[in-house]
């Protein structure tokens, strides 16, 4: 056979893989009937941010709703707390959907997404088995990010397991999870603010860089103060929008939290979990 046959022969028998394993995941925004007005703003261009990642995308509601914006609606299957209503709306998704993309209604993309480093990850999943890929690397403060830094240069394996004493074990900001794994912690006790903090047997890990750029543009039901101003950047607007906006205190305490961070990290939170102010493992 020619080389370059043998070659367009290998090279469509790795596509074809490829389309195999990437059609096992998904986009899935996870949202109700409460915030569906704060997706219908923030999303209005995810046809542009979307546009190189051929992931199918989902977006969840309290009750049945109108596709929009390239996401086919799913619905609870009655009015719940954040787990009940995930848990009802990643029932509603296709059989063949093994893994989601989880994001929220409020996580406006900053930068059109990455297909092709999705894709990466989620072929490393399939192979390895994967339950938790956190798309942005572990938070830590100035000392921690130089320890960070050789920890990367030594690794050998492409993403960063995750310690099962670190803070926000599991954490929801911007993470490909296996569904039937996402399905099972839903199904445990407590708030979201609980389900971020519990530790489990299985590994979670991160990447060692930012693979999707997205800023969370609400805090507690309200816009962040410079939510008009970053959604502007992308060419949308708050005009018509009847929430409120956070308060100047609310945003200062952000400033100090974060100034606190840098000088101490996460030392707080580990002596508040060794108090057992904040749960470790659920149950214990």
């Amino acid at each position: 056979m020619p080389t370059h046959m043998a070659t367009a022969n290998v090279t469509k028998a790795t596509e074809a893989e490829t389309s195999a394993i990437t059609g096992k995941f998904c986009v899935f925004v996870s949202s109700s009937d409460r915030a569906r007005d704060i997706f219908e703003i923030v999303f209005k261009n995810a046809e542009t941010m979307w546009r190189e990642c051929d992931w199918p995308r989902f977006v969840g509601f309290t009750s049945r709703h109108p596709d929009m914006y390239g996401f086919t609606a799913v619905a609870a299957k009655q009015p719940s707390n954040w787990q009940g209503e995930l848990s009802d709306q990643l029932d509603g998704l296709p059989g063949s959907i093994e893994y989601v993309f989880l994001t929220f209604e409020d996580a406006l993309f900053v930068e059109p997404v990455d297909g092709a480093a999705l894709n990466e990850i989620a072929e490393l999943m399939v192979r390895d088995n994967l339950s938790y890929v956190s798309l942005t690397p572990v938070a830590r403060n100035l000392p921690g990010l130089i320890i960070e830094y050789f920890r990367r240069r030594v690794a050998k394996y492409p993403l960063r397991p995750l310690s099962f004493s670190e803070p926000y074990y599991s954490s929801v900001f911007s993470v490909i999870w296996k569904r039937s794994y996402l399905q099972s912690l839903l199904r445990r006790p407590g708030v979201i603010w609980d389900f971020e903090h519990i530790v489990t047997d299985t590994r979670h890990y991160a990447t060692w860089k930012t693979i999707v750029f997205q800023d969370q543009i609400v805090s507690r039901g309200k816009w962040d103060r410079d939510a008009a101003r970053q959604l502007a950047k992308q060419g949308l607007s708050l005009d018509g929008s009847t929430r409120e906006v956070r308060s100047l205190k609310s945003y200062l305490r952000d400033i100090r939290e974060k100034i606190v961070f840098q000088f101490i990290g996460f030392l707080s939170f580990r002596l508040r979990r060794k108090l057992k102010i904040v749960s470790h493992r659920l149950g214990e």
